[in-house]
């Protein structure tokens, strides 16, 4: 069987001819691996499909890793945005937008509300909530009241960026706007997430 090299995400453009009424009609199969940590998401997500270009995609899967960690390269190294230690520490970490997706991702789908809020929030939205009478129950409340929408959200926008379907947006002070395209946004209660840079990470600032 053949083997592809190792990698997070790359892909493999072939030009085929589909026989068609009248002649041969080219297209185009662009072949794509999952990510490692792609069971932390919803894996129905990475189906075979056609994007609107009409570039069939085909999903390979990844080199198994150790359950406790999701890793990106980046350059020639591994990166790993979610890490467990044997003490069962939990340390995230995210160096672009789609890091800041799949942690806030894992995070819902875990009840890690906890953990989103120690190392993943924005430290203005932490002082938002803190400024409040309840404080960090405030923000559980939110996060468990609205779990089930925006969680629908951040692994659409995971999944959408494959299929070009994600608008990331920098404003002039470096805040990162992710939203859905025209076509997706209504069914989506939640629109868009916004991410912020502190001590050379970014951070969840918003879902809304």
């Amino acid at each position: 069987m053949r083997r592809f090299p190792q990698q997070i995400r790359w892909s493999l453009l072939v030009a085929v001819s589909g026989i068609m009424a009248g002649g041969c009609k080219p297209y185009v199969i662009e072949y794509r691996t999952k990510p490692s940590y792609y069971d932390q998401m919803t894996t129905s997500s990475f189906k075979n499909g056609t994007t609107q270009d009409g570039v069939e995609i085909r999903w390979l899967e990844p080199e198994r890793i150790a359950p406790d960690s999701m890793e990106e390269r980046i350059g020639g190294e591994v990166f790993r945005i979610r890490e467990e230690a044997d003490d069962g520490t939990v340390t995230l970490r995210a160096k672009t937008p789609r890091h800041v997706l799949v942690n806030a991702l894992a995070c819902f789908r875990n009840n890690e509300y906890d953990l989103l809020w120690d190392q993943m929030l924005s430290s203005s939205t932490r002082s938002f909530y803190e400024s409040q009478e309840d404080g960090f129950e405030a923000y559980e409340k939110d996060l468990r009241k609205h779990r089930r929408d925006m969680a629908a959200l951040l692994n659409r926008m995971v999944v959408g960026q494959t299929f070009n379907e994600v608008i990331i947006e920098t404003g002039d002070d470096g805040t990162v706007y992710c939203f859905l395209c025209q076509r997706l946004r209504p069914e989506f209660k939640f629109k868009e997430v916004v991410i912020v840079s502190e001590d050379r990470e970014l951070k969840l600032h918003t879902i809304r």
